[in-house]
């Protein structure tokens, strides 16, 4: 008999694991979430959250809250490279926006470095009710046809206790001590290195001599990497995150060797530096053979790694978190057959694939690409936005395009993608399409679809007849994006993806809507039965 239970037990308290005790919450999924550090890490690791992870956040309403803890020095735009901070400049290339300018999401980018985000994620789940423990290990754990049995190991005394879990997520990182133990290997290009993250504490303001960037690549005989601030206009706080020779990590270097890094990439010698911590880490790319096995699903870190060039990393693991909320809780409420879990698997394991080329590239692009790897490099709104799903979580269409991304900017409203941006008018005043999407399916109808109002509520789905308030240019929008008649109407899934599209009205829409979620849901309950 086990001492406690509860229904998902998530490993991992970092951004990811935080992430998906959040959207389990919101589902009405109460998790236990533990974490063997003490407190979250004062490191910033990763540097932005993307727009499609603002998406999601924005729309549990926390968009305020995140853009509060932004990095006080946050500077959107260009990307700086130069031989230091002095030195001559080498080039500029676009980065972040605050404001997504293809219009193709909600919102834009908000640079908070993890140590900054994790705190907001980690309040508001527990607002809504999740179970999290720091400085608790999980020491092993069993798994069987009903659910997994874990050892825990608290604080204090250590004493260990053992939880029953219906199901376990993996959000432990890239060492994938979870994926390991169950004999889950990995494939991709490997290790490319490993890097060394120097938060110190200079003066420097006077040499970026007014110059707004983001992030500055400097590269020089004595040190390749990046360098950023931390604090506020008047803070002294940066980092610098240089990359280091096969073999070394950071205990190679004592306080007077992080120095020296700091004025070489300042390309001052006798600058006066304080450095105040530094860690390391291995920059690599590879994917998990399988994201899950039985009972336990892993996302983030555990289930893919890519250089951190492009800021995919952790906002991918985010969206892992996020997909898999909604299949668990309705899962575990009964509301849909085991093998919606099966889905998760088919859908981001192609788009972890995607993405770690994709950063991949990025990090390459500064030696130079081969033409084959120029040739595969996507826009970054098509790396956030562009993802097609082909899983048995959609009503497939039949066509011949195999493609795991589109150009969101021209999207299909095919099922299987991100359901287009609209503009809507919800009680009076414009609302994103996406600002309600925290949970449910939701039904959009063209103009001429009242017909779909009716079957839609019996079956407890949000519905929307575009058309009814929007003017003319938004309904003209939703038809040409979707693919629809002004009779027809598409299924949104939880996730904001589009699950299926009716082109017109049929004959029976409650058959056709009915079939559509026993498809999504893999359910085969009478309809009389149904929640």
């Amino acid at each position: 008999m086990a001492d406690e239970t509860t229904e998902v037990l998530i490993v991992g308290g970092s951004m990811v694991g935080l992430a998906q005790a959040l959207f389990l919450a919101r589902q009405g999924i109460r998790a236990l979430l533990v974490e063997r550090h003490a407190e979250i890490s004062a490191h910033p690791r990763a540097q932005a959250a993307s727009p499609r992870t603002m998406e999601l956040l924005r729309a549990l309403g926390l968009e305020d809250a995140v853009r509060a803890r932004e990095n006080p020095h946050a500077q959107y735009g260009d990307i700086l490279q130069a031989e230091s901070l002095t030195g001559p400049e080498l080039g500029r290339f676009a980065g972040p926006f605050r404001h997504d300018p293809d219009e193709v999401g909600t919102t834009g980018w908000t640079l908070i470095g993890q140590d900054r985000l994790e705190p907001v994620l980690r309040e508001r789940a527990e607002q809504l009710g999740a179970d999290i423990r720091f400085a608790t290990e999980m020491t092993g754990f069993t798994q069987d046809a009903d659910g997994v049995t874990a050892v825990l190991r608290g604080p204090g005394n250590g004493c260990e206790r053992t939880v029953r879990a219906r199901y376990l997520v993996a959000a432990d990182g890239s060492r994938a001590a979870i994926r390991t133990s169950l004999g889950i290997g990995h494939h991709g290009p490997g290790v490319f290195g490993r890097q060394m993250n120097i938060v110190f504490h200079a003066h420097l303001d006077p040499y970026v001599a007014g110059r707004a960037f983001f992030l500055c690549f400097v590269s020089n005989p004595a040190v390749k990497g990046v360098l950023g601030k931390l604090g506020g206009a008047d803070s002294d706080r940066w980092v610098l995150a240089p990359s280091l020779p096969p073999g070394a990590d950071h205990r190679s270097y004592g306080t007077e060797d992080c120095v020296d890094l700091v004025r070489a990439a300042a390309g001052v010698p006798g600058l006066r530096v304080t450095v105040e911590s530094a860690t390391s880490w291995e920059i690599a790319a590879w994917v998990a053979d399988r994201f899950r096995s039985g009972r336990v699903l892993l996302a983030g870190d555990c289930a893919h790694v890519m250089p951190p060039t492009g800021g995919f990393g952790g906002n991918l693991g985010i969206q892992d978190a996020h997909n898999l909320a909604w299949k668990l809780a309705r899962v575990l409420r009964g509301q849909a057959g085991p093998g919606l879990l099966d889905t998760y698997e088919q859908e981001r394991a192609p788009v972890a694939e995607f993405t770690v080329d994709q950063g991949v590239i990025r990090y390459l692009q500064r030696s130079g690409l081969d033409e084959a790897a120029a040739a595969r490099h996507r826009p970054e709104t098509t790396v956030l936005f562009g993802h097609v799903y082909r899983s048995g979580a959609l009503v497939n269409e039949d066509d011949d395009d195999t493609s795991v991304v589109e150009d969101p900017t021209a999207p299909s409203g095919r099922p299987g993608t991100r359901a287009p941006h609209l503009p809507l008018v919800r009680q009076g005043k414009e609302t994103a399409l996406h600002d309600l999407l925290d949970g449910g399916f939701w039904l959009l109808a063209g103009p001429d679809g009242a017909g779909w109002q009716e079957p839609a509520a019996d079956l407890g789905l949000s519905f929307h007849r575009v058309g009814a308030r929007e003017p003319a240019g938004v309904v003209e929008r939703f038809l040409t994006r979707y693919g629809v008649q002004d009779t027809g109407a598409v299924l949104l899934r939880p996730d904001g993806f589009i699950a299926w599209r009716g082109t017109g009205l049929p004959q029976n829409p409650a058959e056709s809507l009915t079939a559509a979620l026993d498809t999504v849901l893999h359910r085969t309950a009478p309809a009389w039965d149904r929640p």
